[in-house]
């Protein structure tokens, strides 16, 4: 247990480290933010997991994206929200291009789901671009107050990644 317990508390100081580096890092907040808006714009896409190469090749190869702000999107766009973000979708996607002829039909393909996946990809997208907009403003406030020293961002990002839930219970046996 001591050893876990040792794993469990390099792991965090090496979070801190990156997080903190995140954010004191040389790069503008504009670019801490908009690599953030980036990352929510990619992950909240129906990509079928696409998204994850995208941000790898826009990680190593655009020198202002910074990889911390970008992959950290994957934790607030996570599995359950983008269920929940599909289900707001599909009736977005409706509304904009109306309803599917005929109701819809049940397949095991998309080519047989086809208008549905059109509407889920127009909401999506709708979705998609509101998100962005809304992080990217609220990222860069963040990170502006954070250089101010007026928050404490890191301590209270490290403490939601790691110790809740199950890592929490592991670090208290």
């Amino acid at each position: 247990m001591r050893r876990l317990r040792d794993r469990l508390v390099r792991l965090r100081r090496r979070v801190e480290t990156a997080i903190a580096a995140s954010f004191d890092d040389e790069q503008s907040p504009a670019q801490i933010a908009g690599s953030f808006a980036i990352g929510v714009f990619l992950t909240t896409l129906p990509t079928l997991g696409g998204n994850i190469l995208v941000m790898v090749a826009l990680a190593t190869r655009v020198g202002w994206i910074n990889p911390v702000a970008l992959f950290s999107s994957g934790l607030v766009i996570n599995p359950p929200v983008k269920w929940g973000l599909y289900a707001i979708s599909v009736p977005i996607g409706v509304a904009l291009l109306g309803p599917i002829d005929g109701g819809l039909s049940v397949e095991r393909s998309l080519s047989g789901n086809r208008p549905l996946v059109v509407r889920l990809l127009a909401g999506s997208t709708v979705v998609a671009i509101s998100a962005t907009l809304l992080s990217y403003v609220l990222v860069r406030r963040m990170v502006i107050a954070y250089r101010r020293r007026e928050i404490d961002v890191v301590e209270g990002l490290v403490d939601a990644v790691l110790v809740e839930g199950d890592i929490a219970d592991t670090i208290d046996r």
